[in-house]
């Protein structure tokens, strides 16, 4: 297998989801998503390249370095720069005859350089120095907790998971739309600089009783949420068994007798329904979350665990 195949493979057998790779080692989730692909175009330049490859490797329990043997011949080689090797002019045969040509070009070049240093000088000494720009961080740290805790925490419309969030790894930005949601709670959703760290509590309040709120635990600052506008009606009413994957996960589908309906690895955002009377074995528990004839989905476990169970 190639080395994205043998990345994803692993973190399938280990029942890891990418968001908790990039949770682990602080990867971002877009490189990790690009390794397992091999797009090449998504990744940084060779040397963080390798450093993620490897870094994912060692969280999966891998030996690195034949991935990156295959990821050094899979990357365009570096280019050398060319040197071009210019000649010296032969020597005059008569020094004598030049050096008094070559006495009044170094009298006028002396003069030239002292006009053009003055006047630079003079410049240089008008114009106020700049102060050095801060660098802005390639990934900053997002800290998210909730009252009350437990809700959902979507940024620029990517689910983080529910608070408490620590320490979450996001990409440095000046803009980015934070949601918190909270069923039966007015949710909370606010635009957030992410140029550096932030630390946040969110408080949201019952539907009728004000806005909910947002409160910035190292400067005090408090944010109102922007309007949020009303749900969406309620989706109709689906009949049968419906599995919905958030991750990757292996399944196993039998119907009535034991009869096979489906055996395979199914990727993320898949779903799938089935007629009642089925069993479901999943890899991946926490992955698939089931909705029977409708009602609301959950998860068949934990991350990792491996459920059988009878719809």
């Amino acid at each position: 297998m190639s080395f994205g195949q043998v990345l994803q493979q692993a973190r399938l057998e280990r029942g890891l989801s990418l968001q908790e790779v990039s949770a682990n080692t602080h990867i971002r989730l877009d490189y990790l998503q690009a390794l397992e692909a091999e797009n090449l175009a998504a990744l940084p330049e060779r040397t963080f390249a390798r450093s993620f490859l490897s870094q994912y490797a060692r969280e999966l329990g891998l030996e690195p370095a034949p991935l990156l043997e295959e990821l050094d011949r899979a990357l365009p080689a570096p280019t050398k720069a060319t040197y071009t090797h210019y000649a010296q002019p032969p020597r005059q045969s008569s020094f004598g005859a030049l050096l008094p040509v070559l006495l009044g070009g170094l009298l006028l070049l002396g003069g030239v350089g002292y006009f053009v240093t003055r006047n630079q000088s003079a410049q240089t000494a008008a114009k106020p120095t700049p102060a050095p720009e801060t660098p802005v961080p390639v990934s900053v740290n997002l800290t998210v907790n909730s009252l009350p805790t437990g809700a959902r925490v979507f940024l620029d419309n990517r689910e983080l998971g529910r608070t408490p969030v620590q320490s979450f790894p996001v990409e440095a930005r000046k803009g980015a739309v934070l949601r918190v949601e909270y069923g039966g709670r007015l949710s909370f959703k606010q635009q957030v600089d992410l140029r550096t760290g932030r630390n946040l509590r969110v408080r949201l309040m019952p539907v009728g009783l004000g806005p909910s709120v947002m409160t910035d635990v190292a400067t005090g600052s408090v944010q109102e949420s922007l309007p949020v506008p009303p749900p969406a009606a309620p989706p109709v009413t689906v009949k049968g068994v419906t599995l919905r994957f958030s991750g990757d996960s292996w399944l196993r589908v039998t119907g009535a007798g034991g009869r096979l309906l489906f055996e395979g690895i199914v990727p993320a955002g898949t779903v799938k329904t089935y007629d009642r009377g089925i069993t479901v074995r999943a890899g991946n528990a926490a992955a698939v979350r089931v909705s029977v004839d409708g009602s609301d989905p959950v998860a068949m476990g934990s991350a990792g665990q491996a459920v059988t169970q009878s719809y």
